[in-house]
């Protein structure tokens, strides 16, 4: 096996190494290790991204995750990190900026979300036109103004990797120079690491049998739809009995016994007949 077929480095490989059981411990380290602090991961989010014209097929990033203020977007680059990608991972970023800039206040009001960081990591392997380990890249204006939650980190493995051996970094930086290895170095590169055995053997469920992400596209699309369809249902269940609940407040019904009626606390009937909406 040689360094163009490490398994990590692939993008079906690593999407189905961070998507099996252990794989959320394994990018925690992985992520904690480029932004210089621990971090944990609270949820994993759909990696489709949305449309911008009608016509146009879906953006599918590799992965996406929650952590405790920050929604963080892993690219894997293999082969070369040229312009063209540099220019649809940014294309990516602003998508996922779009998505998540926009929060609500405590009185339901749209307002931008201005501390949330915004972030893609982007693991680049094969030889680059740079001699650059980790470039961070931050965005704004000529005039000093930047965007202080939008941030993307480059990250040149092979001169990662040799910077690391050359400065004795090495353990520091395991868990990403782990990505770097195939299966036969895993074995003997800190062989007492649990994290680095999990890594190892998910690579080789991913090796021996195929394994991939757990849901097709088509699968997945089903999923959010069926889900969006009982998202919409429960909320026009509930529309219905907030608007029952009013209309037995209006006849005279006494609040305790609209309460026992809904189901309901007294303190959420009176919340829900004081509300003018």
């Amino acid at each position: 096996m040689t360094k163009n077929e490490i398994l990590g480095s692939g993008d079906d490989s690593f999407k189905a190494v961070m998507l099996s059981k252990k794989g959320k411990k394994i990018l925690e380290q992985i992520i904690s290790q480029v932004l210089g602090k621990t971090v944990e991961i609270i949820e994993f989010i759909n990696t489709e991204l949305g449309k911008t014209q009608k016509v146009e097929k879906a953006k599918r990033v590799d992965v996406i995750v929650k952590m405790d203020g920050i929604i963080a977007n892993v690219e894997v680059n293999t082969n070369d990190y040229n312009y063209v990608k540099f220019f649809r991972n940014f294309a990516y970023l602003v998508n996922l900026f779009n998505r998540y800039s926009v929060t609500e206040d405590e009185n339901n009001e749209k307002i931008y979300d201005l501390k949330t960081e915004i972030i893609q990591i982007n693991l680049n392997f094969g030889k680059v036109n740079t001699k650059e380990t980790i470039l961070i890249n931050e965005f704004g204006n000529a005039k000093g103004m930047k965007i202080d939650t939008l941030k993307s980190y480059d990250i040149f493995m092979d001169n990662f990797e040799k910077f690391c051996y050359d400065n004795n970094e090495v353990e520091k930086y395991r868990y990403i120079l782990m990505l770097n290895k195939t299966e036969e170095e895993l074995a003997s590169f800190y062989p007492e690491d649990e994290i680095i055995k999990e890594y190892g053997e998910a690579l080789m469920k991913y090796s021996e049998k195929g394994f991939i992400y757990p849901y097709t596209h088509d699968e997945e699309q089903k999923m959010i739809h069926n889900t969006e369809k009982k998202l919409a249902y429960d909320e026009g269940v509930e529309q219905t009995k907030i608007e029952m609940i009013k209309n037995f407040y209006k006849i005279g019904t006494p609040i305790e016994d609209i309460a026992k009626a809904s189901n309901l606390s007294i303190d959420k009937v009176k919340e829900i007949v004081d509300d003018k909406a």
